[in-house]
Parts: structure tokens; sequence; C-alpha cells
């Protein structure tokens, strides 16, 4: 797959991230945006899919954190740790 930039235009400021389980049953995505406070992650997991996200406001630092905990555990995540570290850099400039 080509990898573009997002034109300038269609950027809003949010990063969307799949946490990836086997199978498929236990994947949570996290719609990320910039905050003041920190990032704010709105969460869809197997348990809320139908009833809207989970909403909350943490530190970068606890953000990376737990998704490094997540691929220490063998889990995959999309975008990488890495992209989304790169996301939080940009949202602090």
């Amino acid at each position: 797959m080509l990898e573009r930039p997002v034109p300038p235009q269609m950027e809003n400021g949010e990063l969307a991230v799949h946490l990836v389980s086997d199978g498929g049953a236990h994947d949570h995505v996290l719609l990320l945006a910039r905050n003041a406070a920190g990032v704010r992650v709105r969460e869809w997991h197997p348990g809320n899919w139908s009833k809207g996200p989970d909403e909350s406001v943490v530190s970068a630092s606890a953000l990376i954190a737990r998704l490094e905990g997540i691929v220490a555990k063998r889990q995959r995540i999309e975008p990488d740790v890495r992209t989304v570290r790169s996301w939080i850099a940009g949202a602090a400039r």
C-alpha cells in the first residue's frame, strides 16, 4: 500500500489507533485528539460497540506506556507506537 501524507485540508487533529487482538474478539479502537490537559481518548471495545465510546483525557506518557505494554504482550497496534509518539510530538507544537 502506498502511503501519502494527509493533505492539510483533511487534517482534523485526530489519530485513530487499532489495538488488534488475536482473532479480533477483543479489538479496541482509540480515537485520539489533542487536548490542553493531555490526550483525549475515545475508546470503543466489544462491550460498547453499539453504545458509544468510553471517553477520558490522559497524559501523553500514560498513553504511550499503555501502548508499549500492549506491544510487550506481543499484541499489535496500528499505527505503531513510534507513529503515535510522533503524532503527540506534533500536537505539542
